[in-house]
């Protein structure tokens, strides 16, 4: 049996890059194989963290080609158009919709059972159109969700209550966009309920929503895109992918049932292990964010059916 292999795909960006240098670094995976048009670039990158790789218990990074994908491998893609200022994810549809299945394509050329990770906004979207080309199990095929959104948001409440961020356990669910909303009638600091945390007041979440939200709009506008953040978040999921206790992240994947939603993708709090992902049902949420989820889904749902209707 082959030793299992990251592919990153879309390599040559500075998300796909920035994923291969935190793999990398915290040595999750034996090889990283970088794929991209712009294999150049990738050769670049490989050469570049392979100097980091010096540091480390021998990983190897370097380009290669989809013939190498096999059985288990975890493909990790980030290709795609990026995303301008003022444009909303969903905006980014149409232009890479075409690209993800070009891309799943080459994946399942040759027929092997693979994990893929979806990075590419609009991530829900785009990771049920990868789900629906690649004919895999939906174990198998899921996005990185609101994953960095909840890391945004617990470093947010994290700073106002004055305690380190892994302190803190809350999420932000639902599309990874302008729909999401922050789950807080289960989020805890420290094991204790945010609610009757020592120092918390209502309104320092008043406004928790916006703040997170408008971040990853804001790094926008300041450097143009995202990536170290991202990347962090690719390694701690891949990372999970390999281990065979389950970890929890809010990423995105098929419902079909679960907290009543069915045939769409959005992110839940879900159990990652070298089993895949499944959405941990029954995370307790408020009326009033069982509303918002059923809005960010609607939001989702039509946006799916609008790709459908254009293919």
């Amino acid at each position: 049996m082959s030793r299992q292999k990251v592919f990153i795909v879309g390599a040559a960006g500075m998300v796909g890059s920035s994923a291969a240098y935190a793999m990398t670094l915290k040595e999750v995976i034996s090889e990283i194989v970088l794929i991209d048009i712009h294999q150049d670039v990738a050769s670049g990158h490989a050469m570049d963290i392979t100097d980091a790789a010096a540091f480390t218990d021998g990983v190897i990074v370097r380009t290669g080609d989809y013939s190498e994908i096999d059985t288990d491998d975890i493909i990790v893609i980030t290709g795609g158009a990026a995303q301008q200022p003022g444009q909303t994810r969903l905006e980014l549809l149409g232009v890479n919709a075409g690209i993800i299945r070009d891309v799943v394509s080459k994946i399942m050329s040759n027929g092997k059972q693979v994990y893929i990770l979806l990075v590419t906004n609009p991530v829900d979207v785009l990771t049920y159109e990868a789900l629906r080309v690649s004919g895999l199990p939906k174990e198998r095929v899921f996005g990185t969700g609101t994953a960095l959104d909840s890391a945004r948001l617990r470093a947010v409440i994290a700073h106002k209550l004055g305690v380190r961020s892994d302190e803190v356990d809350a999420f932000t669910l639902g599309e990874h966009g302008d729909s999401s909303f922050t789950a807080l009638l289960s989020a805890s600091v420290g094991s204790i309920p945010l609610h009757a945390f020592p120092g918390y007041k209502d309104e320092m979440v008043a406004s928790l929503d916006e703040e997170v939200s408008q971040k990853a709009y804001h790094i926008i506008e300041t450097k143009k895109s995202t990536y170290y953040g991202i990347g962090q978040v690719i390694a701690e999921i891949v990372a999970a992918l390999r281990r065979p206790q389950p970890s929890i992240f809010p990423v995105c994947s098929l419902l079909e049932g679960e907290y009543g939603l069915h045939d769409v993708v959005i992110s839940m709090p879900s159990l990652i292990s070298n089993a895949g992902v499944s959405v941990l049902d029954g995370y307790r949420l408020s009326d009033g964010e069982v509303d918002k989820l059923q809005k960010s889904a609607g939001v989702v749902r039509k946006a799916i059916y609008e790709l459908s209707k254009n293919e």
